[in-house]
């Protein structure tokens, strides 16, 4: 049986592949999956052995999430019944025992919190965590701030030179200078960020942190393997408002997003 390493780039391959096509029914990924099978010699049957060992793991750890959050404010709820009855009983050492109790509880609901948040590969916010945090049901911001569309420069030929796994170090390194701007940093998809401040900055002030940011990104040479070579992003930037539709301000960046890189594009023919 092949191993994991090689269905995950396949699976990454197939991602991007798809990743311009709004709508991919499971025959198209299907037909794109088994086509590469083919091309790197993996016997089908093996990988669906491997894909169900695969899905019985990831439904195991959610499972296992699930369970340790209900035990977990199973012992909340009893912990702070117990609490109450002390305050009542005023018995001071069980009370003290119960918040002690309480306390590591808390750290280790948070623990199944960041994981459930996370993105696995930059430890950037998911999709998840930036609709908990910021956006209701019906897909309005519930507050007030800035939002940033960050989008990775030449990330297509990186991963056709160099391959998938260049390609996920390049978004490693990118995360981790975007948490430099100190906004909330989130994986949106693929190639893509989002920052969202919220600490009374404008637009221009935000502009200004991206530029010092994306300069530094674009000073730094990158290796991997005996290849170097350096990257940078594109990015396009708005405020939004309370009871704003999500959907609406993303158009917008985009947009602008795509004006950015064909600025970036024009600069890059003219110092050729």
């Amino acid at each position: 049986m092949k191993n994991k390493k090689e269905l995950t780039d396949i699976t990454n391959e197939v991602k991007y592949q798809i990743a311009d096509v709004d709508i991919a029914p499971p025959l198209l990924y299907k037909a794109l999956f088994t086509n590469l099978l083919s091309k790197y010699k993996i016997d089908l049957e093996d990988e669906e052995k491997l894909v169900n060992k695969i899905l019985d793991e990831k439904l195991f750890a959610i499972n296992a999430i699930q369970e340790n959050t209900s035990v977990n404010i199973e012992k909340l709820d009893s912990s702070t019944k117990e609490a109450i009855s002390a305050i009542k009983d005023k018995d001071e050492d069980r009370l003290e025992a119960v918040i002690e109790e309480m306390a590591s509880l808390r750290k280790e609901v948070d623990k199944l919190r960041k994981s459930v948040f996370t993105d696995t590969l930059t430890k950037a916010h998911n999709r998840q965590w930036l609709y908990t945090k910021y956006i209701n049901g019906a897909e309005h911001f519930n507050g007030n701030g800035i939002i940033v569309l960050i989008d990775m420069n030449n990330f297509k030929e990186i991963n056709d030179n160099y391959g998938h796994i260049a390609g996920d170090k390049v978004l490693e390194f990118a995360a981790m200078y975007l948490r430099k701007t100190n906004g909330d940093l989130i994986r949106y998809g693929g190639d893509e960020f989002l920052l969202i401040f919220q600490d009374g900055l404008s637009i221009k002030q935000v502009e200004t942190i991206l530029q010092k940011n994306r300069e530094q990104i674009m000073k730094k040479e990158l290796q991997f393997k005996e290849n170097t070579f350096k990257t940078s992003y594109s990015y396009g930037i708005t405020d939004f408002k309370a009871n704003d539709n999500f959907q609406d301000i993303l158009t917008v960046i985009d947009s602008l997003m795509y004006e950015d890189k064909e600025k970036s594009r024009q600069r890059s023919i003219l110092f050729q």
